[in-house]
């Protein structure tokens, strides 16, 4: 998941409410969970979520790995995260991939990893881990369960027939089931979220009767990175059909741009110059 928007806010939010994570991707009573330490570093590799368990069949390491795009390599980090947590820590680990749209999807996640000496030889080692897509699961589990599984409801295809519905329902818990600041920080979380799924347009309009949402750091953020990426877009599309290609200082210098009313203002005045230089003069 390194590098997208939304990994801190999911990643803190298994961290916090790492039981209700567990429960509901891992089978049998839980009876204690313990985050601990995901880094793998002695071969400069980190787990995206490990979580220790006490079970009636004793201890385990669960490792949650939340996919977001496709990765064909995953399943084989997830077998040497298993061999070196279970070397580290002495226990079993199940491993567990949640894909978190379909653009993390592919047949050949099938659950199980097989080397081979050869393609006509018998596998001599089978690894064996959890694959949830989570667009299929149903939606009630995750709409009126624990609190920290809210923000994956807005993400199942079910929660597609009724989304204003979804998100207001789970804008309505957050709110009645949480202090104000936690509310706030699983509210935003479900936003950046939902922006996997969603476009910026249908977000803000999803989001346009929720009270004080607009006054959420995280919310204008968002919508600020959504509305200069279209700005930037529509500068190079018109530009180009007015001034021809850019060179890469024009390139650059517009990529740089984070003022959203230097963007609109540039956006308008490309009617009235010649050329790139003159416009961003």
């Amino acid at each position: 998941m390194a590098g997208k928007p939304f990994d801190a806010s999911l990643k803190d939010i298994i961290e916090e409410y790492a039981r209700a994570w567990a429960e509901q991707f891992t089978p049998g009573p839980i009876l204690d969970v313990a985050v601990i330490d995901a880094d793998v570093s002695t071969v400069t590799a980190a787990a995206d979520k490990v979580i220790r368990l006490q079970t009636r069949a004793g201890e385990c390491l669960l490792d949650l790995e939340a996919q977001s795009s496709f990765d064909a390599e995953k399943p084989g980090r997830m077998l040497l995260y298993s061999v070196i947590l279970n070397q580290r820590h002495r226990l079993p680990v199940r491993s567990v991939m949640v894909l978190l749209r379909r653009e993390a999807n592919a047949t050949a996640l099938t659950g199980v990893v097989e080397l081979r000496h050869a393609p006509t030889e018998s596998p001599y080692l089978t690894f064996h881990y959890t694959v949830v897509r989570l667009w299929q699961q149903p939606l009630p589990p995750l709409l009126n369960g624990p609190i920290g599984l809210l923000p994956l409801a807005p993400l199942t295809d079910e929660a597609n027939a009724d989304i204003q519905g979804v998100v207001d329902h789970v804008i309505r818990r957050f709110r009645a089931e949480t202090p104000r600041e936690e509310a706030a920080k699983m509210e935003t979380a479900t936003f950046i979220l939902m922006g996997m799924r969603y476009d910026k347009a249908i977000l803000a309009q999803l989001y346009q009767g929720v009270r004080d949402m607009e006054e959420s750091s995280g919310y204008q953020l968002i919508m600020e990175r959504g509305e200069r990426k279209s700005l930037i877009q529509t500068l190079f599309r018109q530009g180009r059909k007015k001034f021809g290609e850019p060179n890469s200082a024009t390139l650059a210098l517009v990529e740089r741009l984070t003022d959203i009313d230097r963007l609109q203002a540039l956006t308008d005045r490309i009617l009235d110059v010649t050329t790139w230089q003159e416009l961003l003069s």
